[in-house]
Parts: C-alpha cells; structure tokens; sequence
C-alpha cells in the first residue's frame, strides 16, 4: 500500500509539474491517475460514486454524456466523443486518490514547480527568442493556464502559513505564474481577476487585524500593478492596442484586428443564434455559418481562422444550444457550491485551501471563458478535469486523516 501512495503522489505531482513544459504534458498526470486507478478498480469494483463525491461527479457526467450526445445529433463520427471522455473517466482517478492518499502537499508543489517552469520557458521565449510565449500550446492557453497556477498558489500562501520553505515556493509560484502569463501577452484572463482575488482575501482575512488585511491587499495589489505600470511594458502596449481595436470597430467597423474580429463574431453569433436554440447547430454549423458571412461581406475574411467564437457562453450556446450551455453552467456551478463551499470555513487551514483552490479553478474557467472556449482546447479541458479530480479528492482524504 505505501508503494502505491508514494506513486500516485508522483502522479498528483505531474498533474502541474509538467502540464506547460513539455508536449501534451497536462495529460499526463490524469492519465496516469486514470490508468493505475482503473486497473485496480477492475479488481475491487467498489462504489465510483457516493453521497461524499457525488456533487463533484455526477455534472462531470452529465457534462460529458450531455455534449457527446449533442454533438452526436449534429455529425455521427466517433471522433466527436474524444473531448468528452475526461469527464467520465474523471471516476476512476477520484476514487484512485481517495483509495491510495496521495500527498496534498505534492500537488501543491507541483503548481508551484509548474508555474516556475512556464515562467522560464516564456521568457526565453519571450527574451530570447523575441516571440510571444506560448510553451507548446496556443499563447492565450498558455498564459491562462500559467495565471491559472499562479493564483492557485497564491491560495495556499494565503490560507496555510508556517513552512517557510512551503511559504516561499508558494509565493515564487505567484510571481512565476503572473510573469508568464504577461509574457504570453494574452489578456482576457485578467479580465475579472481582481474580482477573484478581492473574494479570496475577503475570505481569507475575516479573522485578520485591519492591519493585517490592508499590508496583504497592498501586497498583492503591487504584484499585479507592476507589469502594468511598467512605462512602455508588454500590459500597456497590449491593453493600449485593445482600445485602439475596439475605437476601430466602432469608428469603422474593423475586423481584421484580434478585437475586433471577436466582436464581429459576438454580433453576428447572438443575431443568428435563434435558428436552433435548444441544441444548437454544431461545430460544422458555425463553419458554415462564418463562411457565409464572409461570402456575404457581412464578417472579414480574416475571422476564416476563426473555428470559435472565442466566448465560451456564446460558442456553446451557439453550437449545443441552451441545453450545452446549462450543462456548461452546471459544470462550473455545482461541484463549486456544492462540494467545495460547505468547506470554506472549516477550522483545518489545508482543508480551506483545497476548498477555496476548487471554488477558485471554475471561478478562473469562467472569467477565462469570456474572450475565449477555453475547454473547446484539449488543454483547457485536461487541466481542468485534473485540478477538480485532486483538489476535490485530497479535501475528503485531509477530512477523514482530521476526523481520525
């Protein structure tokens, strides 16, 4: 057995360790969990789903057998299916954590090691080879995913202090992240971000001094402030170039710019949305319907490179219609209301930072679903799935080694 628990805590450490440094590396971990859980549940076949893990399951589920569905009723071709399988194999690695008690302490390490080596990987990108950083991913994946780490550490730091050495690498990975994903130059990440972060302190520091609540906002507010800040820096040439896109737009209707095309697509999208609203028109449906727009003058022929529409709500909405989006809805919602939330104020500062970290991960999909179908990306799906597998895992296991 305590051969088992020090692998799956290798596994539970590759989940972030090598997600953005290395192809396809935000699979690994899951799949690995995956494979050693399901060849050992084959031999026990005990209950995948209870009364503790049901709210985290069941919409993963739904979500997955709800979409495949969907997408089956539009084009009857089984490599459709191949998005949806994380979210029914999510299961096995679940009950694989639950039943060999991986170390938390190596998942959040391998954040922060991941964090780090996205940070080193997009500036030498960045630096060196004078491009955006993008790792081996699409650059707005990338510097998501890498703020996305960034700030889940930043929840560790903020809700277990005492480690030093845990305290520091934390914190490194909050910078770590942060400098990445400005080197990716992406934006629409940071859209709702201080909004994340003022609830996240706002919980955190309830039982704080004023004093206290006012260094650490203070401190995170500078962290942030200072690529933007950074006179002629990388934040302020590109929020600078989204305003100028957007005036464009509306001046002169400019779509040939990354802006504006998205807001040509918003509009065009949300006026031919009603031809199919319950179920959508699938993904070929949206091809269809842009190059028409573009026969028609109507959308610029550069939006041809465009096979989303770079809003997550809008793009299911758009291709699975309002039961896709409700099901994306729930998705989000439900295992963070449901199976993360009870847990927020709990006494064990590890179990509120496993419970804030899993309300956090759908709060960051969903501002990061504004400008772009993060999980339309096998990357953003894979990520996802992974964090929501161990954080919700490792709380329950941190609640019964407290109860013992």
């Amino acid at each position: 057995m305590r051969v088992f628990q020090v692998l799956f805590s290798i596994f539970v450490f590759l989940v972030g360790a090598v997600a953005l440094v290395m192809p396809r590396g935000y699979s690994v971990g899951f799949y690995l969990i995956f494979l050693s859980g399901f060849l050992h549940w084959i031999f026990s076949r005990n209950e995948l789903i209870c009364e503790k893990n049901r709210w985290l399951i069941w919409p993963c589920i739904s979500y997955g057998v709800g979409h495949a569905a969907i997408v089956l009723s539009h084009e009857w071709a089984w490599r459709s299916l191949d998005p949806y399988w994380p979210f029914l194999l999510i299961a096995f690695g679940f009950w694989a954590i639950r039943r060999y008690r991986p170390s938390l302490f190596l998942l959040w390490i391998g954040l922060a090691v991941g964090a780090v080596g996205a940070s080193v990987f997009a500036g030498y990108q960045s630096m060196v080879l004078g491009q955006r950083a993008s790792g081996y991913l699409t650059t707005i994946q990338f510097g998501d995913a890498a703020l996305l780490f960034g700030v889940l550490c930043l929840v560790r730091a903020l809700n277990v202090r005492g480690n030093k050495w845990m305290d520091g690498l934390m914190l490194l990975g909050v910078v770590a992240g942060l400098a990445a994903s400005v080197w990716s130059q992406s934006r629409g990440g940071w859209v709702a971000l201080l909004l994340i972060l003022g609830w996240m302190l706002l919980i955190v520091g309830k039982s704080w001094s004023f004093a206290k609540r006012l260094t650490v906002s203070f401190a995170v507010l500078v962290v942030i402030a200072l690529p933007v800040l950074q006179p002629e820096g990388i934040v302020q040439k590109r929020v600078q170039e989204a305003v100028q896109e957007v005036e464009h737009f509306i001046d002169t209707n400019e779509q040939g710019t990354s802006v504006g095309a998205r807001l040509a697509m918003w509009e065009f999208a949300a006026k031919d949305i009603l031809k199919s609203p319950f179920f959508g028109v699938g993904a070929q449906g949206w091809i269809k319907s842009r190059d028409s727009g573009v026969e028609s003058g109507v959308l610029n022929p550069y939006i041809q490179n465009f096979n989303q529409l770079h809003n997550e709500y809008l793009d299911v909405a758009y291709k699975t219609g309002l039961a896709g989006l409700l099901l994306l809805i729930a998705l989000y919602c439900v295992p963070m209301l449901q199976f993360f939330k009870p847990y927020l104020h709990v006494q064990d500062a590890e179990v509120r930072a496993l419970a804030m970290g899993g309300m956090v991960l759908p709060m960051m999909y969903m501002d990061f679903g504004l400008t772009q179908a993060f999980l339309s990306h096998n990357s953003g799906r894979m990520v996802f799935v992974s964090l929501l597998m161990c954080l919700g895992a490792l709380l329950l296991n941190r609640l019964e080694d407290q109860s013992q």
